[in-house]
């Protein structure tokens, strides 16, 4: 027989779990995974536009929470593990589409999953002398003077990448569209040179940043790697 107090506890626990930000958390996930499923059907165009959806819709469930007094832990991790989450789908559709360079790509993977796993390993090891964690060195040094932290340039740091990553899968559908229903439909309004230029243009502004902060987050890395051998 259930305890009031138990019956409570589930009560609220479900609560949580659908209230309105967590709710906008669950459609991300389904539209993550209905992404997944155009692109493995080679519907390229479909899955750059759930992925963009997915990604808008994080903008407001953080508002949603603050406005709606909805704060929670398990918002917390649906907003870290998420993003996580539509990266790795990201690099990795990217890494097939554009083969040349699925070292690259996959390498984000990698780095993004060393980085979000050593704050896990961190918080498990039993010592409670973690001084060694702490303190300047020359990478986090450069790291912190780096343009990563800019206030006048950190949207373009948080989202110069993703738009980076949705006009190459856009590129790409462009420059392998075999039956020219879209680029017919295209140069009804622009000519594809403009197109063309067009993506050019954002790819080489939006790149330069998503390089930067591959540069900054292996830089990064590499001062949490040392941090660890200091503390044998």
């Amino acid at each position: 027989m259930t305890t009031p107090n138990a019956t409570n506890i589930n009560v609220n626990g479900w609560s949580v779990v659908f209230n309105v930000p967590n709710t906008l958390c669950w459609i991300r996930i389904v539209l993550m995974f209905v992404s997944i499923r155009y692109f493995g059907q080679q519907k390229y165009l479909l899955f750059a536009i759930y992925h963009t959806v997915s990604g808008f819709l994080d903008s407001f469930d953080g508002i949603l929470a603050r406005s709606l007094n909805q704060k929670s832990l398990l918002g917390e991790y649906f907003e870290f593990i998420l993003d996580k989450y539509a990266h790795f789908i990201m690099y990795a559709c990217i890494g097939l589409l554009y083969q040349s360079y699925i070292v690259y790509f996959f390498f984000e993977i990698a780095l993004e999953l060393w980085t979000t796993m050593f704050d896990s390993h961190i918080r498990a090891i039993s010592r409670t002398d973690k001084s060694w964690l702490h303190g300047p060195t020359f990478l986090s040094t450069t790291c912190s003077v780096s343009i990563y932290h800019s206030p006048n340039l950190r949207l373009l740091n948080w989202y110069g990448p993703d738009i980076f990553h949705t006009v190459l899968v856009l590129r790409y559908i462009l420059i392998n569209d075999n039956k020219k229903n879209l680029t017919r439909h295209i140069q009804r309004y622009i000519s594809l040179d403009r197109v063309y230029l067009i993506l050019k243009c954002i790819l080489i502004f939006t790149g330069f940043f998503a390089i930067l902060r591959t540069l900054i987050t292996s830089c990064f890395l590499f001062d949490n790697l040392y941090r660890l051998g200091r503390g044998n």
